[in-house]
């Protein structure tokens, strides 16, 4: 099976042509709305009614301005390839027949070309998206590295999308809805004990926690110091191993430009991130809290432990 690079888009699977020059050199039809179907590989499963009402609003004023791609079928029917929203709209605004470029495509390529169209416009839900990235590597047979060349992203994003995947059919409901954020997620992923992860997401649900809030609910306890690493409190030593308040180390105020690189591996990574030090130099800390948890951060950081 040969594998296109996405990250070429439409045009690229329509031979380098875009959609004026294809209108001019292949014949657009007017198909009636009804013999449309819609492509079965959609990414895309939730619809915006109010967008879908504002370009409804506007193909009942200018018409579809843009043909929709399909497929013929070859019984008088087409598979809509991309244009879902216009086709949508367009059944909204009462129109019996829409302009129909037909083509023909493998089925990787109708998966590819959905998928494009929809990232392009950047509003799939996390849900759509994860579902669209795994069916993207399982149809084309892409790792995570070549898909995110591909469509120019990171390797972790493509990562942290897929893991999204792995939540309970509920919780992904819920995200896919708005009704909690992918930083929600990223707290409920962090629990592997199903029965926890269903109680916080109840509480993320009729609490309103924050991110924040949630990220702290399902951290396990610090554990407390073992007795032998506590100092010793006889009243002999005890003013002897004691430092001066002044002697305290205080804790080091980040710039605000190293602020942002740990906010940005909190955001990346999905986990707890501490930067201890300065702008010249310092260590950086990657919480970690099942062993699970280990084994995602080390696939995100492409860590070789073979």
């Amino acid at each position: 099976m040969s594998k296109r690079r996405l990250g070429k888009g439409i045009d690229a699977l329509l031979q380098g042509k875009d959609l004026e020059q294809l209108s001019n050199m292949t014949s657009v039809l007017l198909v009636e709305i009804d013999n449309l179907q819609p492509n079965p590989n959609q990414p895309r499963t939730q619809f915006d009614d109010e967008t879908l009402a504002e370009l409804a609003d506007s193909i009942r004023e200018k018409g579809v301005i843009q043909p929709i791609i399909a497929e013929d079928q070859g019984d008088g029917s087409y598979t809509i390839v991309a244009g879902e929203r216009r086709y949508r709209a367009a059944k909204i605004a009462g129109l019996s027949e829409v302009p129909v470029i037909p083509q023909d495509f493998s089925d990787d390529e109708k998966l590819e070309i959905a998928l494009i169209e929809n990232l392009q416009r950047e509003d799939l839900n996390p849900i759509d998206e994860a579902t669209a990235f795994d069916q993207a590597m399982r149809n084309a047979g892409y790792t995570q590295e070549q898909l995110a060349r591909s469509l120019g992203k990171s390797r972790p994003s493509i990562a942290n999308s897929l893991r999204l995947l792995k939540l309970e059919t509920r919780m992904q409901g819920a995200l896919a809805s708005g009704e909690i954020t992918a930083g929600h997620a990223r707290a409920l992923l962090a629990i592997t004990d199903t029965a926890e992860r269903k109680n916080l997401f109840s509480r993320i649900r009729s609490e309103g926690l924050s991110v924040r809030e949630a990220e702290a609910a399902g951290r396990p306890p610090e554990q407390e110091p073992r007795v032998e690493d506590q100092p010793s409190i006889d009243d002999d030593d005890t003013h002897e191993h004691e430092a001066p308040s002044s002697a305290k180390p205080q804790p080091e105020s980040k710039s605000p430009e190293l602020q942002r690189v740990e906010n940005e591996l909190v955001r990346v990574l999905g986990t707890k991130v501490v930067i201890r030090g300065g702008d010249q130099k310092g260590r950086i800390e990657i919480a970690y809290y099942s062993t699970a948890d280990l084994d995602r951060l080390i696939e995100i950081l492409g860590v070789s432990v073979d």
